[in-house]
């Protein structure tokens, strides 16, 4: 056993000796002045200090104390101040220059020594910043500096997920006397103070009349990666390169676990790209094995009876990874049943959760969601409405309310938590079994532990780890490595481009320039929109019913559109689990109705009690529907097809339709225009329609969110306990 791994076991099991303490101290010094991962191995050895200072003799904790100030954990100075003996004027002064300067807080907050280092590069210097560091690192609160700090007059934050955004919302209203927070296009800006514009990619590239960017914030930045695969890498790369070569802003990058980035990008930007291994948790590793052999995945029962008894066995609260919804609800369902028969602690009531009740009231008794939730189980998954998911990550990060997490890959880039432990329960994404690689593992390693509230973490894993690999992120419309695809050409500077003789970039150049424009606005597939364009052209006297409609759709007029769509517009990557002509019925009832609801009722009614399928699996599955179609693809389907039979009608000289009413109408659950900015905040519709409707309609939708806030008390008195709870989280 090497000298690292004695020290850490003894100080766990309160076996070293008083004089091995100051032996102990001379090592982590040494270590300090070595190479970095020595420099990790010490920190690491005082955060174990940290979680065992009983053990500390009293004599040794004033040397121990400087040691955890020698490190720079000058948060831990300030949360474990009464424990330590800090007595040390130079430290002291040390920690005080590590103070934020900006944000506002009931407590002081400390940056660590790494922090301190980025942030006085953010604020001091005019070098573009791209930062590589851990999970815990710490790298979000150097976001809420930046926008503390009111130097720049506008600001975009670009992150993957509207959930993330909403949880970034939050943490910033504080600052809304600075800044006028942007979360939607139509907002607009304001020249009366400062904005601040919290946008998904796709929104940046849909907002018109943008004021310019001083300051640009790029969350998970690997995600503009090729190599990463991700399905919406095209449009990150043109938000990216609209934001840096139309606004020239300086910039901000951070995401987790990257070696290396492109050089071109470094060079062209005036780039400093810091990789950080600098960590104030410690993440262990821990094997679950059947005797010497792994548990296999064709012995599904087995494996899962293992991990029931292991979570059971487990202190303090635990996340645990599976591949995809179903398998998440259905492990979690089974886990709550394997409780109710062990029961060994108070079970949640509706007043603990109040969204039990609401689940009642609203979907169903029988959704077995309110089982877990009353044994201290939670879910998480992009199935699920925005305001449970949000709901269910409160009552989680409260740490008395649920224990249990069970996550799909949302807990990779979708949501920020942590728990004392992870699990890896599968080692592959989604239904396809696409393995996650080293980066992905790393991301899960890393939710292990919370700062200030755990020294260490453990990750439990049902499989052999995987072996540590360079990650390198490329920036295609700067790299273009390979051919751009050509939904990044066209939003690319002609001078820009590298490789004129590709076979995409001269098809791109044989499209009228008016065409083009047309595609480019929409940012789906240009080849995909060509051909329904075409065949619209090529079709127009006979088919000119199916797209003149204006208000809703007819059940026809839906197919014909969502026929072309799908055949044109899908990505390989896809699934085809549902057909035009379902979806279109699906859409003609809840336009009927007036209600998503409806698409849910249907899909019970059908599935469940006629067809005798499991009710969770029927509920999951049409939440599924709800977010990906409704939320998602049937608006961005539609509104590019608006666009293009609107362009064709132009040519032609007749009156084209208009689809606008019928998307805005779709994305907001048949809330009118006024109340429709509260779907941006986790809140369920049936608060937000009780709100409509009871608000005087002499009410503008400018006025809104201040008449709730003016009329609060009165307010509550109409919704029920989960949706004043979810009221008072996202406006009040």
């Amino acid at each position: 056993m090497n000298q690292y791994l004695e020290y850490v076991n003894k100080i766990k099991n309160n076996g070293l000796e008083i004089d091995d303490y100051f032996v102990l101290a001379k090592y982590i010094n040494r270590m300090l002045s070595d190479t970095e991962d020595n420099q990790i191995k010490a920190r690491e050895i005082v955060v174990y200090i940290l979680e065992y200072w009983n053990n500390v003799p009293d004599f040794y904790k004033k040397l121990f104390t400087d040691i955890v100030a020698e490190c720079g954990f000058y948060p831990y100075l300030e949360k474990d101040k009464d424990k330590l003996d800090f007595n040390n004027l130079r430290m002291e002064i040390q920690k005080e220059l590590h103070k934020s300067e900006f944000i506002k807080s009931d407590i002081p907050i400390y940056f660590h020594e790494a922090q301190k280092e980025v942030k006085e590069l953010l604020l001091n210097t005019e070098k573009n910043i791209v930062v590589s560091a851990p999970t815990s690192f710490g790298k979000s609160l150097l976001i809420e500096e930046i926008v503390a700090s009111s130097k720049y007059n506008n600001i975009l934050i670009i992150q993957p997920t509207l959930a993330l955004l909403n949880e970034t919302r939050n943490k910033l209203r504080k600052y809304e006397d600075i800044y006028q927070i942007i979360v939607r296009v139509s907002d607009k800006p304001t020249y009366e103070k400062k904005n601040l514009f919290l946008l998904t990619a796709e929104r940046v590239m849909e907002y018109k009349d943008m004021p310019k960017i001083d300051f640009f914030i790029l969350d998970e930045f690997y995600k503009i990666s090729q190599k990463r695969a991700d399905e919406r890498y095209e449009v990150l790369n043109n938000a990216c390169n609209k934001i840096l070569n139309t606004h020239k802003s300086r910039f901000y990058f951070l995401g987790p676990n990257i070696d290396k980035i492109s050089q071109d990008f470094i060079k062209r930007y005036n780039v400093i790209f810091k990789k950080y291994k600098y960590n104030l948790v410690v993440n262990e590793e821990r094997e679950i094995k059947n005797g010497d052999n792994y548990y296999l995945d064709k012995n599904p029962d087995e494996k899962e009876t293992r991990l029931f008894e292991e979570l059971k066995k487990l202190d303090g609260q635990t996340i645990i990874y599976c591949s995809s919804p179903d398998k998440a609800t259905n492990t979690a369902i089974n886990f709550a049943k394997y409780l109710e028969k062990n029961i060994s602690e108070r079970l949640n009531t509706e007043n603990d959760i109040p969204l039990i009740s609401w689940i009642c009231d609203n979907l169903s008794y029988k959704w077995d969601v309110i089982l877990c939730l009353k044994h201290k189980i939670g879910l998480h998954n992009g199935a699920f409405p925005k305001h449970i998911n949000s709901a269910i990550m409160d009552y989680f990060n409260m740490g008395t309310k649920l224990k249990y997490l069970f996550c799909t890959s949302t807990i990779i880039e979708g949501v920020n938590t942590s728990a004392k432990n992870v699990v890896l329960y599968n080692n592959w994404r989604g239904k396809k079994k696409y393995k996650i690689d080293y980066f992905d593992y790393k991301n899960i390693k890393g939710r292990s532990g919370r700062m200030f509230k755990h020294y260490t973490g453990i990750l439990y894993n049902f499989y052999p780890s995987i072996k540590e690999q360079d990650i390198s992120i490329d920036i295609p419309f700067i790299d273009q490595e390979n051919p751009l695809c050509k939904e990044i050409l066209a939003q690319t500077a002609n001078e820009d481009i590298k490789n004129k003789e590709s076979k995409e970039y001269r098809e791109l150049m044989q499209l009228p320039k008016d065409e083009l424009e047309l595609y480019k606005s929409t940012g789906l597939s240009i080849d995909g929109q060509k051909a329904i364009y075409d065949y619209i052209w090529a079709n127009f006297e006979t088919d000119y019913q199916w797209i003149k409609w204006n208000s809703f759709p007819q059940y026809e007029q839906s197919t014909y559109i969502l026929k072309l769509c799908f055949e044109h517009l899908f990505k390989p990557t896809e699934t085809k689990n549902i057909t035009p002509k379902k979806l279109a019925m699906i859409i003609k009832r809840c336009n009927g109705s007036r209600s998503l609801i409806t698409l849910i009722q249907n899909e019970i009614q059908y599935y469940h009690y006629q067809k005798g399928e499991d009710y969770n699996s029927v509920l999951t599955r049409a939440f599924q529907i709800q977010r990906h179609w409704f939320d998602y693809k049937i608006p961005k389907w539609f509104g590019a097809f608006n666009e293009i039979q609107k362009f064709i009608c132009n040519k032609k000289n007749v009156a084209a339709g208009d689809y606008s009413y019928f998307i805005s109408m779709i994305e907001n659950d048949y809330i009118s225009e006024r109340a429709n900015l509260l779907m941006e905040f986790d809140i369920p519709t049936t608060a937000i329609k009780k709100l409509d409707q009871f608000i005087p309609s002499s009410v503008s939708s400018e006025n809104f969110i201040e008449y709730i806030k003016n009329n609060k008390e009165f307010i509550s008195t109409m919704l029920s306990p989960y949706e004043n709870e979810r009221l008072q989280k996202e406006i009040l």
